[in-house]
This record gives C-alpha cells, structure tokens and sequence, in this order.
C-alpha cells in the first residue's frame, strides 16, 4: 500500500539526455533548430490541474538539464508521482530519469510512443511502477485518483500495471472528443524559453486533430492515432486568441499530422481566424495531395506562413515501397500552388530507405532541388518498432524479431544498421548539395530579418559543413 501526504505532489517530466542513438542529425544542427513545447505534457497537466491536484511541468530540455541538475531538483520537490514521457529516441535516457525518481521514493509512470510500441517490456524495469497505453489525459487522471484514494488500478482504461510478477496491458485510452480537454497547461512552461530557427518568437505549439488514416511505412502511431478527430474551429481559434493575449504569441507550429485532411475543418479555422481578425502567423505539416489552390489562399489570408510536406523520395518506386500513397506529380503541384499562394515550403526526405541505391538516392537530391523548398531536412530511416519498415528490416535480415525488445529491456545499445550502408555519406552529400547552391544563398541572405536569424543560420550552416 502507498500513502501519500494531503496534498499530493505530481510532476510531469522531459528529460533531458546526450546520449541518443538514433539521430543522423549533428548535434550543432540539433540545437539551433531549437526546443518547441512538451504539448502532451501541458495537456495531461490541464487534465490533472482541473481535478484539484497540484501538478508541476519539469521540461529539461527547455533548461539543458545535466543528470546532476535533474537529480537535484527531483531531490528538492520530492513529487509524489511522477510522469514522464519517452520516444525510441529518448529510451535510455528515460530510463535514467525514472531510476533518479524511483531513488527518491516516487511512484514512476512512463509514457509516449515507446511505451505504446513496447508497454510490457518498457514497464518490466523495477523502477517502474506504471505505464500509459494510448492517449494519457484521462488515464493518468484515473491512476492518480485510484492512488490517491487507495483503490485498485486494474481496470483503468489505458494503463499498463504490474500483477504478481505479471504486466498487464489494458486497453487502449482514446479521447474520442478533444472539445473536452481543457487548454493546455501554458502556465506550467517555461514559455520563453521556446523558439524555432525557422519561426517567430515567442513561439507555441498546438493541435487541431489527432490521428491519421494513412499507413506510411516508416511511421509508427499509437492505437489511438488510428482515429481521426478534429477540435472545433471555434475551440481551436479561442486557444490561439488566449495565446495571442497571454503570452504575446507571435507564431503557431501545429502538430497536426496532417492539417488538410478533412478540409472544411481547416477552412473552418481559416474563416474563424479571418474573422476575429487575429494578427498570428501559423505553419503545419499536410500532406501534398490534400491542398488545392483555393485552400491555400485562403489559409494564406489566415496567416498561414509555411506548410511541411514529407516528399520523401524523388524515386516513384520507392514511394509505393514507403505507401506513401502519393505521386511524384502532385507532389510538384503542390509545391508550386504553395509557392504562388506565398506560403513557404518546408520538405522532409529520407535517404537510404528498403531497396535503395545510389541512383534513386541522385533522384531523391534532384527532385529537392527541382522543387527548391525554402527549407529541407534529409533523414536516414530508422525501422521503428510496430512500422512495416521494421518488418522489412527483418526481412532483408538488418534485425532480428526481438531487435526492439531486447532494446527495451536494455539488451542491445548502439545504432541500427543501414539498408544503404553509406547512408551518411550520402546525406551529407545531400545537406550540401541543397544549402550551398549561390542562387539559395542569396536567397536566404535577402530574406534575414536579424541578426539573431543570421547568427542561427550560420551555425546551421557551419554544422551541415562540417558534417563527417
């Protein structure tokens, strides 16, 4: 049995870790492009803040946490649950956060994509008490509450729990009306201290949907990311109206996965913005076979600054490999229609994926710079856990079948090997093709509005230079 004092004391952590395993980016780069805000976390915080209890956001990212740091401010709070979420990314270095809280007497809760892929394995560790399965705002308000008043756990929608020696998964927590969650908990967050290479400042992030209903193959989503929802226009706009007004936001990032899907509620959002006469500049990830030049001009007139696409591949072969679903003929549409609408473009590609050679990797590198974005990013794929990359990863014998849980349950350190095994030097090959042509220079010097933007953009440049 556990007890706790009157007033319980809840903190909701990201962690802030050096080691991560599986990351083509150079950490130079890594830091420019800046720290936006733990949204989950605010989320579950608002849920839990609106039940009456006392909850705490410790973002170690936003303050470059050292372990020592993090040690000594978990010592000095001495919270009495403690919730913290993790990506494959970030595993490891979670792992070390929990075994700092479970050291200081807190009952332990992890969280996040790593947790849904593996939630048996990520909780067998003994300084782990309980896991998040799904969508965490309700179920981590129902944990607390049952802990709280010293009743059973097991039946908890969206828990992972241990029973004599056993872990349990039940099934997945869904929000299936996002209308009902409050605002996230901004108040908790070091809002200052967020910022985008690429965006305005202050910067804050949000959602208008969760869920995507296409199966790209190198994407993992948790249960509850197989259902679309959509927030009300009205819902979403106020959240951005109290933005604007408390913490003098001047851009939003969505995080969205894509923000065009059903397009009446993202023309929904522009009318209501348009309305109010909001003056906010905003950008998002879509997809490039969901915007149509009307839809873009008025998402334009709303403040839309820049979309994010993820292209991926330049080969068409490869893309029905990814089930990108998507041909390389709308992707230049979309591109120009963005363009014409005056909307920046912000393209993601992979390098190295299933079946790749180094001519579909040229045709990859030709058709971004055919399309000339304003910005790119070039990433080698990493097979993540419960994706059909993963599958293919088995296939062409790259992994074994236990690769992630034996990573999970601390077996196996060290980076996956590459279906091109000279990935790095292709992306590198890649970096400089794009950034360093004289017309995209100049380009970019005639677009610096500071010299703050200057300084980040010569570091940036400095790091793809001195790629290895």
């Amino acid at each position: 049995m556990i007890f706790f004092s009157d007033q319980m004391k809840i903190a909701l952590v990201r962690y802030h870790g050096r080691n991560k395993p599986y990351t083509t980016l150079p950490e130079k780069l890594n830091r420019v492009r800046g720290i936006l805000p733990p949204l989950g976390l605010a989320y579950m915080a608002a849920v839990l803040e609106n039940a009456g209890y006392a909850v705490e956001i410790i973002d170690g990212e936003a303050f470059n946490m050292t372990e020592d740091d993090f040690r000594r401010v978990m010592m000095m709070k001495k919270p009495d649950i403690v919730g913290i979420t993790c990506t494959t990314l970030t595993y490891y270095n979670t792992l070390k956060a929990a075994k700092i809280c479970k050291e200081i007497g807190s009952v332990v809760v992890l969280g996040g994509p790593h947790v849904n892929a593996y939630p048996k394995e990520s909780v067998s560790h003994d300084f782990v008490d309980y896991g998040i399965y799904g969508e965490g705002e309700y179920a981590l308000l129902e944990l607390v509450n049952a802990l709280d008043n010293g009743k059973m756990t097991g039946n908890i929608r969206g828990l992972v729990y241990k029973k004599l020696g056993k872990v349990c998964v039940n099934e997945p927590g869904i929000v299936k009306s996002l209308d009902e969650l409050p605002l996230p908990a901004y108040h908790l967050l070091p809002m200052k201290k967020y910022s985008s290479v690429i965006g305005l400042h202050p910067v804050a992030t949000m959602i208008t949907s969760r869920g995507c209903p296409y199966r790209c193959g190198f994407c993992f989503k948790n249960p509850a990311a197989k259902f679309h929802r959509a927030r009300n226009p009205k819902n979403v706009v106020d959240e951005m109206e109290y933005l604007i007004e408390n913490y003098k936001i001047k851009e939003v990032m969505f995080y969205d996965d894509t923000i065009t899907l059903n397009r009446g509620h993202i023309a929904g959002i522009c009318k209501e913005i348009i309305r109010r006469d909001l003056k906010i500049k905003w950008e998002s990830p879509t997809r490039a076979d969901k915007v149509d030049p009307e839809l873009l001009k008025l998402m334009k007139k709303a403040g839309c600054i820049r979309l994010r696409y993820g292209v991926e591949s330049g080969d068409k072969n490869i893309l029905k490999i990814m089930r990108k679903d998507i041909t390389i003929a709308k992707i230049k549409g979309a591109f120009e229609w963005t363009k014409k609408a005056g909307i920046e473009t912000f393209a993601y590609f992979m390098i190295g994926y299933a079946d790749e050679d180094s001519g579909t990797i040229k045709k990859t590198i030709n058709l971004a710079i055919d399309l000339d974005p304003d910005f790119v990013m070039f990433t080698i794929p990493v097979p993540y856990p419960g994706t059909h990359l993963y599958e293919l990863a088995k296939e062409r014998c790259l992994v074994n079948d236990d690769y992630w849980k034996d990573f999970t349950l601390g077996r196996t350190v060290g980076k996956m090997p590459y279906f091109v095994k000279d990935s790095e030097k292709w992306i590198k090959i890649a970096y400089r093709k794009f950034y360093f042509r004289p017309g995209f220079i100049i380009k970019k010097l005639f677009s610096i509005y500071s010299f703050k933007m200057l300084k980040k953009y010569m570091v940036g440049a400095m790091s793809i230079y001195k790629m290895r």
